[in-house]
């Protein structure tokens, strides 16, 4: 038997297959997708590597033998074999590139050399010609009971060694061992069972040789419960130390039980069913029914307004994804939703939820990464990373708020979430699932060209009416003297709310400053003249670029459109802002909610829980708090800057400007209080604020494709980055 395996950790020089023999002792264990220790190059190095392939012959000669199998299953299922294949060609990573996508970082392998003392050969030095040094190693592996890993030994001895051991080798006076072990260990907790039965522990009390009653109440609470954590009987003032001597009596037995690191263990969760369909979603369930029923491949786009019970639609079209026998994945954009989605999906599905995604400490991942692997769960759930579970017969696959950039990685392989998903379901002939109240132009064009079907979920549930928009124009602010962030009638609402008792919202479009050069009397930003997009201020040189033609001019002193002074890099933080809340009212309470304040594992859940739990009146935060949450008693949305993004310096600036407005707006009213939004702009006439002010996707999308058409921009064309890298500039250039 041949395998054709790729070699972990390697350059794209090394990155195709390598087949090696099978030992007749490791064939039964030989699977595809399982990890296996091959020696490689010159030195037969050991090297961790993935089985891809398994064969019967193999073309060439002289080849070295599989070591060692590491794992008892396979890490990547076939599917995701096959996957790796795909992202090589599409992407142009490695094979190990993509497979490193695909695994959690716990499964690594961790490794060291070992030195290991021939003591037979070693015991008489005298005769061998050995220098000082190499005396030196005999004595300090001696004196650590003949073993000592390379980096101890070097830190020992503190001189290079390898030429010294390498000569100790030849001799056979040591033995140089490759050893591996995993990141993530599993966790274990320790238990305490009795090791006798009650009658005859009875026994050695009626015959006095039971005398400690810590002895007599441990056994009791044993024979009661069948076992106990050690932990537990410390907790009630019970030693370790008894705990042992019980051991050795031969009273009670003590052993490690392997337990899964739940990341959901603490939070109770009610269970939930599904509730009666709303004629819109009727008619969306109806559409993904039909789908499933097919057992194809097909793509479907549920354009829903914010509010319309797009979530309830998706869990009621897993339930029947799972009734049919088959799996789901469910992906948000923003790790900050997961927990929200996770409360959901949890109560209307149990156990049979996992969760993935970049905040799960290494040991949690890998934990709910196994759960899959084996089959233990029916829904994962989680952001970007979540779509290469090693999940199989998979029904459907969901991405919710499909038109977010995150579902790009930005970093190798620079992949895109809906391509895999796609890849994924046509693999298992599933449904792909697209959901926002916002789409891509890209996936809409997609739809009303008739290539994939098209959903309208066009009413809030129970009828809830859209909020209401207040437009305030900031240059007409700034002639009033504006001395910060913050308008007359957003002042005023915000007042209005603390009184009332409800809460409200502020969002900024990022958490530093923005770079773009915008005049604060007639609302004009500064344009790249061949390609339509912002220029990007660069402070450092003090001129405007275009990140797409490299265009570049100087900052302009005066608006050419109006001829003001006021013309000027603009923007603001989440910090600033936070700090000017308090001002404008003493007693108003504010938490900040931003990449600074969400750093720790449960950053974000802990600020979400804080705010849902009604103690503080005004969240503040980014794009973070824009989209996808659910605050019951949230009725006023703060806008400062709605003319931020227009500035991103991006062709698709005016959509994501549509796009974070709706969005954010969506977040009031959403329960059974109406819901207000003030947007500050000095660009209210701009076409895509306008359009998200009337809640007008449609008349936003027909002056957008127009444009795109116009300007040979997605989808009608591609674009590229070609990015070049050099130490020198001119040489870059």
């Amino acid at each position: 038997m041949y395998v054709s395996v790729i070699i972990s950790n390697t350059t794209r020089k090394f990155d195709k297959f390598y087949d090696y023999i099978v030992p007749s002792e490791l064939c039964d264990f030989i699977l595809p997708g399982i990890r296996v220790l091959v020696p490689f190059g010159n030195g037969d190095r050991l090297r961790e590597a993935f089985v891809m392939e398994i064969k019967q012959k193999s073309q060439f000669a002289g080849l070295k033998e599989v070591a060692q199998v590491i794992d008892d299953t396979p890490v990547l299922i076939p599917e995701l074999i096959e996957l790796s294949t795909y992202m090589k060609k599409r992407y142009v990573c490695t094979y190990d590139m993509a497979i490193n996508c695909m695994l959690p970082t716990g499964l690594g392998l961790l490794y060291r050399q070992d030195v290991i003392l021939v003591k037979e050969n070693s015991a008489d030095k005298t005769i061998v010609n050995l220098n000082e040094d190499e005396i030196n190693i005999i004595n300090a592996l001696t004196d650590n009971d003949g073993a000592l890993s390379i980096d101890k030994l070097q830190e020992t001895i503190k001189k290079p060694v390898m030429k010294l051991l390498k000569k100790l080798e030849q001799q056979d006076l040591i033995q140089i061992v490759d050893h591996f072990e995993m990141k993530v260990k599993a966790k274990t907790i320790k238990v305490a069972y009795p090791k006798m039965d009650e009658d005859d522990f009875q026994e050695l009390i009626n015959n006095n040789n039971i005398r400690s009653i810590n002895y007599i109440r441990i056994m009791q609470m044993l024979f009661e419960e069948g076992e106990i954590l050690v932990s537990e009987l410390n907790a009630l003032g019970y030693s370790t130390a008894i705990l042992k001597n019980m051991e050795k009596k031969g009273y009670i037995s003590i052993s490690d039980v392997q337990v899964e690191r739940d990341p959901l263990e603490d939070i109770k969760i009610a269970q939930t069913k599904p509730l009666p369909p709303t004629a819109c979603q009727k008619r969306a369930l109806e559409a993904i029914y039909e789908s499933l029923q097919t057992n194809e491949f097909q793509e479907i786009l549920v354009h829903g307004v914010t509010s319309s019970g797009k979530t309830e639609v998706y869990m009621q079209a897993i339930g029947e994804v799972i009734k049919d026998g088959r799996n789901a994945i469910m992906l948000v954009p923003e790790i900050g939703l997961t927990p929200q989605t996770v409360h959901q999906f949890k109560g209307r599905f149990g156990d049979r939820v996992a969760v993935l995604h970049s905040r799960l400490s290494i040991g949690e991942r890998y934990d709910q990464w196994n759960k899959i692997r084996n089959g233990e769960v029916r829904v994962v759930i989680g952001a970007r990373s979540a779509i290469f579970a090693p999940l199989e017969n998979i029904g459907i696959i969901i991405i919710d708020e499909e038109h977010e950039t995150s579902y790009k990685s930005d970093r190798t392989p620079k992949y895109d979430v809906r391509g895999i998903a796609a890849v994924r379901c046509m693999f298992n002939k599933a449904t792909l699932l697209y959901g926002s109240a916002t789409p891509s132009i890209e996936n809409y064009y997609r739809a009303v060209s008739g290539k994939i079907k098209l959903v309208e979920m066009d009413e809030r549930t129970n009828n809830k009416p859209l909020p209401d928009i207040i437009t305030v124009d900031m240059r007409e602010e700034q002639d009033k003297g504006l001395r910060n962030e913050f308008s007359d009638a957003l002042v005023h609402e915000l007042r209005k709310n603390k009184e009332l008792g409800e809460q409200s919202l502020i969002f900024i479009n990022r958490r530093g400053y923005s770079n773009f050069v915008l005049c604060k009397e007639c609302g004009y930003i500064v344009l790249c003249p061949y390609c339509s997009v912002s220029l990007t201020y660069h402070q450092a040189d003090q001129r405007l670029v275009c990140h797409y033609c490299s265009y570049t001019t100087i900052k302009p002193s005066i608006c050419p459109i109006c001829k003001s002074e006021h013309i000027d890099s603009y923007g603001f933080g989440t910090q600033k802002v936070e700090e000017q809340i308090p001002l404008i009212c003493n007693d108003m309470s504010v938490i900040r909610m931003d990449l600074d304040t969400t750093t720790s594992k449960h950053g974000h859940q802990k600020i979400l829980d804080t705010f849902r739990n009604e103690k503080i009146d005004v969240l503040v935060g980014t794009q973070m708090i824009a989209k996808g949450h659910d605050f019951p008693n949230v009725t006023l949305v703060g806008i400062l800057s709605a003319d931020s993004l227009l500035g991103s310096g991006d062709y698709r600036a005016s959509e994501r400007t549509f796009q974070l407005i709706t969005q954010a707006a969506g977040r009031a009213g959403r329960a059974e209080k109406k819901g207000r939004v003030v947007l500050q702009t000095f660009a209210p006439d701009n076409f895509s604020i306008e359009s998200a002010i009337n809640q007008d996707f449609k008349g936003f999308y027909a002056q957008e494709i127009a444009l795109r058409h116009e300007l040979k921009l997605p989808p009608f064309y591609q674009i590229g980055l070609v990015q070049v890298a050099a130490k020198n500039n001119d040489i870059a250039k």
